[in-house]
């Protein structure tokens, strides 16, 4: 049993590691394309928005494609293909020079990302069981974001040192390195365990599961509004508090500086933070009672960081919310996994990312539209409320059982 644990174990960090190698030059783009545009053969920044969020908004159509290739293909086929993708994208993006190459490339990346995203969930499934699902979804899901933190860190300083193309090319560098990675360590799994005894029951009657409905929209709920709104709107949320800039122990930086640096504190921490989250939810705790915590400690969270408060406070209060990023975004992941064990794994995990998705798409569009109806008080203030009944739900009238594994 403990060798096949390890086994599983390799599986899952070697898929998770070449997903890290892979996401690297999409990670530099949204600290680098701001800045490098006019270098890229952009026009404008309101096309660095369009590009940066072009490879979502694909996603939302391709997922659906995505799901029924894994019911043909076995993971170490989708990864190889999506690797050799990560790989010649980034040297598209090293010469494109106008917003369609731009465009297409993005799309392409969308691609790529779902084939890598889904194809880890699946990995994840198969190496776990329900006694260390959630920790397995934590080492994948903190490992891979590595990837996140070199593309932002490694990106920024080689674009500012050598160019964006250099930069570019080095994220090039970095995905060739996952494609051995998926041809001669990755075993794959086949698409036959991704189908359980329930897998023939069609996505009409799994969509009446109240277990998978609310998974689904909670999912994307609390998705549309931690990773999408508050993370598109901290700079503005900084600016709005305290000017343009803001000084820290004498340290005087911009408000989008500033929100870039903490931001880039999640990075670091979650391949620490997300293991030990998803083991608490594997352990006495159980999934269901730290999502409904969560939910309310973001929602007390929202409340406080959207009115006038101390720096030092203040400040504390935001790497508290990034610190309930790492966690919901890791028990998010494992409820639908959960979910996905007890029916048609296929198509709950391709609703999921589909899910996500949405709401990542959605929350700058929704955070912005409430902002400019609203203010900026009200709208974390709304953002709080909505967090908070999800909690109530999930606190008194969960739609899971909230017992351990047993």
């Amino acid at each position: 049993m403990p060798e096949a644990c390890g086994a599983s174990r390799r599986e899952v960090l070697i898929f998770a590691l070449l997903t890290a190698a892979c996401v690297a030059a999409d990670a530099m783009l949204y600290v680098t394309l701001p800045v490098f545009w006019r270098e890229a053969g952009l026009g404008s920044l309101w096309e660095v928005g369009v590009v940066l969020a072009l490879n979502r908004l694909a996603r939302l159509p391709l997922n659906p494609l995505i799901g029924w290739a894994y019911t043909r293909l076995n993971t170490k086929t989708c990864a190889a293909f999506a690797a050799l993708l990560s790989a010649l994208i980034p040297v598209g993006y090293a010469f494109a020079s106008s917003l369609a190459a731009w465009a297409a490339l993005r799309v392409l990346w969308g691609l790529a990302w779902s084939l890598l995203k889904l194809g880890g969930l699946f990995t994840v499934m198969a190496a776990a069981g329900q006694k260390n699902r959630g920790y397995f979804m934590g080492l994948f899901t903190g490992t891979y974001r590595l990837g996140n933190l070199a593309g932002m860190l490694g990106g920024g300083l080689l674009a500012d040192m050598a160019g964006l193309r250099v930069a570019l090319l080095a994220g090039a560098a970095a995905a060739a390195l996952a494609l051995p990675a998926a041809l001669f360590l990755l075993r794959g799994v086949p698409p036959s365990p991704r189908k359980s005894k329930n897998a023939a029951v069609s996505p009409k009657v799994l969509l009446h599961s109240p277990e998978i409905f609310w998974v689904l929209v909670t999912c994307m709920a609390v998705t549309l509004i931690i990773e999408g709104f508050f993370m598109s709107t901290l700079s503005a949320l900084m600016a709005h508090h305290w000017g343009e800039s803001i000084t820290v122990l004498g340290v005087t930086a911009g408000c989008a500086t500033a929100a870039g640096v903490m931001q880039s504190l999640r990075w670091g921490w979650d391949p620490l933070l997300s293991p030990l989250v998803g083991r608490l939810s594997d352990g006495r705790l159980g999934r269901v009672t730290m999502f409904a915590a969560g939910c309310w400690t973001a929602a007390g969270l929202f409340l406080l960081i959207g009115v006038s408060l101390p720096l030092g406070p203040w400040l504390a209060a935001i790497a508290a919310v990034e610190l309930c990023c790492t966690a919901m975004t890791t028990l998010s992941d494992a409820l639908a996994a959960d979910a996905a064990s007890r029916s048609n794994a296929v198509f709950v995990m391709t609703a999921y990312t589909l899910a996500i998705d949405l709401g990542a798409a959605l929350g700058p569009l929704g955070g912005f539209a409430a902002i400019s109806l609203w203010g900026m008080n009200a709208a974390y203030a709304l953002a709080a409320a909505v967090l908070a009944l999800f909690a109530l739900k999930w606190t008194f009238r969960p739609p899971v059982g909230t017992s351990t594994p047993s």
